[in-house]
């Protein structure tokens, strides 16, 4: 039985994906160390030793993928500086990367909705638009594709593109103008009290309007059936 249980824990870590990582801080120093991810959670340890951080995933209440080097784990942990905000963590990869089938592990395991900066390099696309995003200052211009199951917007702006699963991270989509289209969706928005962010598209041609009519009839019978975000 003891050389079971040996085994199993050695089966666990080696199913954990382990990096490199700079622990990016905004007041102090950032810090160096080692990065693992498995099926229990997330985990950190300073180069030094002399810092260890580890995150069941029931302690975690939204994940980021900045880019395929850089997440952000937010936390419920309080900041006593800041009043009592909960506290995040940005981790920058220097060896290695966050790759899509790690980012749909973690997913899975959050079993809630996620923020994804990294659009596919190809979509099965059944409708794409060319779009400006607005945005308080400024804006980016790409393209919104849309799947069977998913909304990406494509763009330059290596930060500004998303990738949106439908059952997942869409609460909504309006359009009262065949030009404008706005997508909420599930976010760490610290701007709101809530966890949602709206984003206002210009469309650069018409929207199809059959098309807009089957997108929302789908998001409403996924919506009464969803367990992730109800």
């Amino acid at each position: 039985m003891k050389y079971l249980i040996l085994l199993l824990a050695f089966s666990v870590a080696l199913s954990a994906e382990t990096f490199p990582v700079t622990l990016k801080r905004t007041l102090w120093r950032d810090g160096k160390g080692t990065l693992a991810i498995d099926d229990q959670g997330i985990a950190y340890t300073a180069t030094n030793n002399k810092r260890h951080l580890r995150w069941g995933w029931l302690d975690i209440q939204y994940f980021d993928r900045v880019s395929r080097k850089e997440f952000v784990v937010l936390t419920y942990e309080d900041q006593r500086l800041l009043l009592g905000r909960d506290r995040e963590y940005r981790f920058v990869i220097t060896r290695g990367e966050l790759s899509d089938e790690l980012f749909a592990m973690v997913s899975r395991h959050l079993n809630r909705p996620v923020t994804d900066r990294v659009p596919p390099a190809k979509v099965a696309a059944r409708y794409a638009i060319p779009v400006k995003h607005g945005r308080t200052f400024g804006g980016s211009e790409g393209e919104l594709q849309f799947s069977d199951n998913a909304i990406y917007y494509v763009t330059h702006d290596k930060t500004d593109g998303r990738s949106w699963l439908m059952d997942r991270d869409i609460v909504s989509v309006w359009s009262d103008d065949p030009y404008r289209l706005q997508i909420r969706a599930y976010d760490n928005n610290r701007r709101e009290f809530g966890r949602t962010a709206t984003y206002k598209f210009d469309l650069k041609q018409k929207l199809d309007p059959e098309f807009y009519r089957e997108l929302k009839l789908k998001l409403y019978r996924l919506e009464a059936g969803n367990e992730v975000i109800r």
